[in-house]
């Protein structure tokens, strides 16, 4: 059975937001006044602990390989694939962990969410399916409105 984290993505209030946000981050020697971008750089996100299940997530023989879901909005609205934990050097403080994500995000089935601190984990049984049977089709209802009609059970 695969293990994942899930985390919140603070200040992100849709998919397109955090997809621009890490695109943005990818680039090494942006120029803020400029917004010049130069070469791509692994996508890093940094977080204060390693989780302890490490080996679980990063297990190649469960498919699917560990995965990082977002939560926006007080939903579960999107996942990326984990690479590795990198150890993170900090100025005079304690070594922090890098998550290092591969690929895009990945628009997964909505599934409300509390707010929490931190990350996760998050089992294969109890993760969002992938929306990805979705792609390049025309949904008949608009994403927000989708997601209150969840939230209201109606779906």
């Amino acid at each position: 059975m695969g293990l994942h984290l899930i985390k919140m993505a603070a200040g992100i209030s849709s998919l397109q937001q955090l997809e621009e946000r890490q695109t943005f981050v990818r680039v090494s020697g942006a120029n803020i006044n400029r917004l010049k971008k130069t070469k791509e750089m692994d996508l890093i996100h940094v977080t204060r602990f390693f989780p302890k299940r490490a080996d679980e997530i990063l297990n190649e023989t469960v498919t699917p390989p560990g995965s990082l879901y977002w939560v926006f909005q007080k939903r579960i609205q999107a996942r990326q694939k984990i690479v590795e934990f990198r150890e993170m050097p900090t100025e005079g403080g304690p070594t922090k962990c890098g998550i290092v994500l591969e690929g895009p995000l990945v628009p997964v089935e909505m599934m409300p969410r509390k707010a929490f601190q931190g990350w996760r984990y998050l089992t294969e049984d109890d993760a969002p399916k992938d929306l990805d049977h979705r792609r390049g089709k025309k949904e008949e209802i608009p994403p927000q409105m989708h997601a209150d009609l969840i939230e209201l059970c109606l779906l």
